[in-house]
């Protein structure tokens, strides 16, 4: 049986706040919090699906030390 990803669809608050102070520390690469981002890179292409609170896209070697 493959694992389904959880129902929760929002992004809990505690993450929001960290994505709120990773943006404002000067983030300059897309934060995607939504739904559809989080969705689409839940899996590995193994049986297992695990949805992250986020997904960072860093636009630089800066953004991955942040």
């Amino acid at each position: 049986m493959i694992a389904r990803l959880a129902v929760e669809a929002a992004t809990s608050a505690p993450y929001l706040h960290f994505l709120e102070a990773l943006h404002d520390a000067g983030f300059e690469g897309d934060i995607a919090p939504d739904y559809a981002n989080r969705t689409v890179l839940a899996t590995d292409n193994s049986l297992y699906q695990r949805l992250p609170q986020a997904v960072l896209y860093p636009r630089g070697a800066e953004d991955l030390e942040r």
